[in-house]
Order: structure tokens, then C-alpha cells, then sequence
């Protein structure tokens, strides 16, 4: 079989959060516009952070249990309407490990994941699923955050040479130089510019 005749495999590693919805989207996202994907979605029961501080024992049989439901909840949830296949697995153990074996046994093209970007304290006992896979994995690694860019501000630029000069012999500080008082896309913004870069001034 050539590289061409073979799936493109997507592995997406879910947990049942607002973490594993993201990665399913975007695995969706990217399976629907390959005609030859084949995606596989794997869900880890692992020990949780309150476990590990409280002493209590992880019910990881439990886990498995509802696991299975779960995973179809969260395909019939993703793929409604779609006629491509999933396939579901579910492994019990450290949860960076067992992503990484299952991306090695599928041979996968690209594993998805999402995170809950720990910081501080949490992080260093927890560790990083996210960020053990990406340096481990063998393959491309997506990890689906949220998308939340600030809100966009005005840059204010540094002032004109030409405009200072002209509201020095004006003694105006309101004027403008015959260039920018053209007409501004924003106040105090000088854009766009005829100006070229100094860059490339003649000498």
C-alpha cells in the first residue's frame, strides 16, 4: 500500500469536560475535509488531582464502565448528520502513556487533544497531558484551546516628523501636515502610509 492509498488516521484523546468537546470538534473539523480520514477517539481512566491529594481510592472501574456511554454521547453529539465513521477506545492508566501508545499502534497522522492549561502548583503535580504528547508524540500534534483574543486596541503611532514641524509654525498643536490631513482611518493613527520605511530612504 502507497502513502496515497492508505487513511489519514486522527486520533482524538477525550476527556468528559469542556476539554474533550473542543478536541472532538476540531478532529471533526479536520476529519470532514479529508475523504480518506479514519478517526479513532480514546478516552483514558486515569487517577484524578483530588485523588492523588486525598488519599482515596480511584475508582478506575467505574470509569471503564461509563466510559463506553459517554464516548457514544460524544460522538452522536459531533457527528449529527455526518455519515463518517468512529471508532472508540477506551485504556486505563497514566493518561500521556496510553494516548501515546494507541497513537503508535493506530500509527496515527495526528493526535488532537485539548487542555486545561494548568499553571503553577497543579501543573507540576499533575504534569501536562498536553505537553508530555507534544514532545513525545511521533506524529503532528494538535491541541484545541479555546479561541479568545483580546479585545483589539488602537496602536498609537509615533508622531509625524511633518506634522510636528507644521504645528510648531502654526503654533497649532491641532494641525496636521498636507499629507495626513487627507483624511485618517483612525484618530492619531498615522495609517495607511505613503511614507516608505526609513529603511529604504534614498541616501
Amino acid at each position: 500500500m502507497t502513502d496515497t492509498d492508505r487513511h489519514f488516521v486522527i486520533l482524538a484523546a477525550l476527556q468528559f469536560d469542556e476539554t474533550g468537546d473542543r478536541a472532538l470538534r476540531e478532529a471533526c473539523r479536520i476529519a470532514k475535509q479529508n475523504p480518506r480520514a479514519e478517526l479513532h477517539i480514546v478516552h483514558v481512566a486515569a487517577p484524578s488531582l483530588a485523588t492523588e491529594y486525598h488519599g482515596e481510592s480511584t475508582a478506575i472501574a467505574a470509569q471503564l464502565a461509563r466510559a463506553p456511554m459517554k464516548l457514544r454521547e460524544y460522538v452522536e453529539r459531533a457527528y449529527s448528520g455526518s455519515s463518517l465513521n468512529v471508532t472508540a477506545h477506551v485504556r486505563a492508566g497514566i493518561a500521556y502513556e496510553e494516548v501515546l501508545k494507541i497513537a503508535e499502534d493506530l500509527r496515527a497522522d495526528m493526535i488532537v487533544l485539548g487542555t486545561h492549561q494548568r499553571t503553577g502548583f497543579e501543573k507540576l503535580v499533575l504534569g501536562s497531558v498536553a505537553e508530555r504528547v507534544l514532545r513525545e508524540a511521533c506524529c503532528p500534534v494538535l491541541v484545541a484551546t479555546p479561541k479568545a483574543y483580546p479585545e483589539p486596541k488602537d496602536v498609537v503611532e509615533p508622531p509625524c516628523p511633518d506634522c510636528v514641524a507644521q504645528r510648531h509654525a502654526a503654533n497649532n498643536a491641532a494641525a496636521w501636515c498636507e499629507r495626513h490631513s487627507r483624511g485618517r482611518v483612525r484618530t492619531h493613527v498615522y495609517t495607511p502610509s505613503d511614507r516608505p520605511p526609513p529603511s529604504i530612504l534614498p541616501g
